[in-house]
């Protein structure tokens, strides 16, 4: 069946994602491709007009690694429509779970971190435009056609649940990238170590700054500690002298505990560099 939204014609449907049929759809006058995201109808007024409200502030976002919003409104039958940029090939599109997949479960360290950095950056971003999305899933990024990371429909996580104030959300999304970019860089769950093991560190695969790197995982995702925003963690990311020189001069804000994962030696006493941005336990 053919779906129709203003100027645009489906051409064939993609996999469905965040409660919503998705289709490639050609723009009749401009010959061009873009995606249609068409959600089922939401029967909660409330959840309806959050959701609604959000896209209209996320088509004002404007990043290289958050997929652009080029129109919202309603079809013929009530239905919620998103129109996006198609950043496919002519196969369909490609989520960072393909990517991963096709890597045979593992990326190269410095591609990895590549990708958890345009992450990361997207989310300051939208922070500074009062958006969050919350926490992040791997089918829910996609890379497009020049290997590059893509946030698809920045923010509609938070604004369909409403699950997180809007710090915790903030903070989630933070380690649910963080979380993503271990998982690309080592072919290992986080959640998944029971303890500290050299198969599991990321020194195990750079020979750049890899206690740095062990550090740095080891505070973003320990539960008692981490960072609140992306932009933390994006400041102390041991990639240039800068960074590391950043990361070095921190000052403890209080004791810290002894992590299981990574052990660290008391020489280095990388846990301290990075207390100044514990959470406090909810």
């Amino acid at each position: 069946m053919t779906i129709r939204f203003g100027p645009y014609t489906s051409v064939r449907p993609l996999a469905g994602v965040h409660r919503c049929d998705r289709l490639i759809m050609l723009h009749e006058r401009d010959r061009t491709n873009h995606l249609l995201y068409r959600f089922d109808h939401i029967t909660d007024s409330v959840a309806r007009r959050r959701v609604f409200d959000r896209f209209l502030k996320t088509a004002h976002l404007d990043h290289a690694h958050i997929l652009k919003i080029q129109s919202v409104g309603y079809d013929d039958t009530g239905r919620l429509c998103v129109i996006t940029d198609y950043p496919g090939n002519q196969e369909g599109l490609v989520t960072l779970g393909d990517l991963l997949e096709a890597r045979a479960g593992r990326l190269e360290f410095a591609e990895a971190i590549r990708l958890m950095g345009q992450l990361l950056e997207s989310c300051v971003h939208a922070s500074q435009q009062d958006i969050v999305h919350g926490p992040f899933t791997m089918n829910e990024l996609l890379v497009d056609r020049h290997g590059c990371t893509l946030v698809e429909l920045f923010g509609l996580n938070q604004a369909l649940h409403n699950q997180y104030s809007t710090a915790d959300a903030r903070s989630e999304q933070t380690r649910s990238i963080i979380e993503i970019g271990y998982l690309l860089a080592t072919g290992v769950q986080y959640s998944d170590i029971v303890s500290s093991s050299d198969a599991s560190k990321p020194s195990k695969f750079t020979k750049r700054n890899g206690k740095l790197w062990d550090a740095w995982f080891a505070l973003a995702l320990d539960p008692m500690n981490g960072f609140e925003t992306s932009q933390q963690a994006l400041d102390t990311m041991p990639t240039d002298a800068d960074q590391i020189a950043r990361l070095v001069e921190l000052k403890p804000a209080s004791p810290v505990k002894s992590m299981p994962n990574p052990k660290v030696s008391p020489k280095s006493k990388p846990g301290l560099v990075f207390s100044r941005f514990r959470r406090s336990p909810r």
